[in-house]
């Protein structure tokens, strides 16, 4: 890895640290800008380095450093709601890495669609995971629906708008920062 990569995945993983930490308390899980950082990740840094840039921050978390959100980290946070949040983007990520992998230049459709793949891939993992836990290990005896409107449907509004975000600050930063050839 050369060293450019390793400061820019470096810098991305910060970011997504500070992504988790500005977080509104919701439950069954708080709202976060977690979603803008794993999106522009996904742009901007190519399938294996955005593997990497989402394996390096699990690791740091599950190892205890305060880097997940409401800065918890451990291994029990696996038991928590949200972590298959975590844990999803470790295929949403690359995938919408490789919708863009091998473009030069990219227009805005292209991001939307690729913000679309990862947030459909996140929460086709995060729901479920989520449903898991708060049934099988909270107990809290909750139908499918009755998670998707407490743990999803609330937060489609403000995942339109980091999309929209993300596809504007993506837009500007691709030229520069994409690595969609590794």
């Amino acid at each position: 890895m050369k060293t450019k990569d390793l400061v820019l995945n470096a810098l991305m993983i910060a970011v997504l640290v500070i992504a988790s930490q500005l977080s509104i308390p919701f439950q069954p899980v708080p709202i976060t800008l977690q979603t803008l950082a794993v999106m522009l990740i996904g742009m901007l840094r190519g399938p294996k380095n955005s593997f990497i840039i989402i394996g390096g921050y699990t690791v740091l978390g599950l190892i205890g450093l305060p880097v997940f959100s409401g800065f918890s980290g451990g291994l029990q946070t696996i038991l928590s709601p949200s972590f298959g949040f975590i844990l999803s983007w470790w295929l949403a990520v690359p995938l919408q890495s490789l919708y863009l992998q091998r473009r030069e230049y990219v227009e805005y459709k292209e991001l939307v669609v690729s913000s679309l793949i990862n947030s459909l891939v996140t929460s086709m993992i995060g729901i479920p995971y989520m449903a898991a836990i708060l049934n099988l290990y909270l107990g809290a005896d909750m139908s499918f629906y009755a998670v998707l409107m407490a743990g999803f449907i609330p937060f489609i509004p403000g995942d339109i708008v980091k999309i929209i975000l993300a596809v504007l600050i993506g837009k500007r930063l691709y030229p520069k920062l994409s690595k969609h050839h590794d």
